[in-house]
């Protein structure tokens, strides 16, 4: 009997450590919380009140099937997925592109992070939209 319940923990931590890494490589964006804490999804969009609504599931018409609410002043930054050509497209009102792998949020604006050393100070009010761009 001890045997069986070896084998099924094994069995169990292998195919949770399957499910973790299946989602690390997962494109899309990675909410960094300041408890420490990563959430995944898809699209990101700034709810009215201010708090931002990431699709963690979609269904095959790209409609939210789960999202989380995340308040601004819980996050810690935003960033692309870890591969190298996945990146943020963040389009502004003129015409204007930015493309970055990390932003992070300050109250009303989005500081986006352009280089190791530049970042822009961009408001929420000039973002018309702000999109994974993999």
């Amino acid at each position: 009997m001890k045997i069986k319940s070896l084998i099924f923990a094994i069995i169990f931590s292998i195919s949770v450590s399957v499910l973790a890494i299946a989602q690390e490589g997962q494109p899309g964006f990675v909410i960094l919380l300041k408890n420490g804490s990563a959430v995944r999804g898809r699209t990101l969009t700034r709810e009215t009140s201010g708090q931002l609504r990431l699709a963690m599931t979609e269904t095959a018409s790209g409609e939210p099937k789960s999202y989380a609410i995340i308040d601004v002043e819980d996050t810690e930054s935003i960033r692309a997925s870890s591969s190298d050509t996945d990146s943020i497209l963040i389009k502004l009102h003129g015409g204007s592109e930015l493309r970055c792998k990390e932003f992070s949020l300050n109250g009303n604006s989005v500081i986006v992070k352009l280089g190791t050393q530049s970042r822009i100070e961009v408001r929420w009010e000039d973002i018309t939209s702000i999109s994974f761009n993999g």
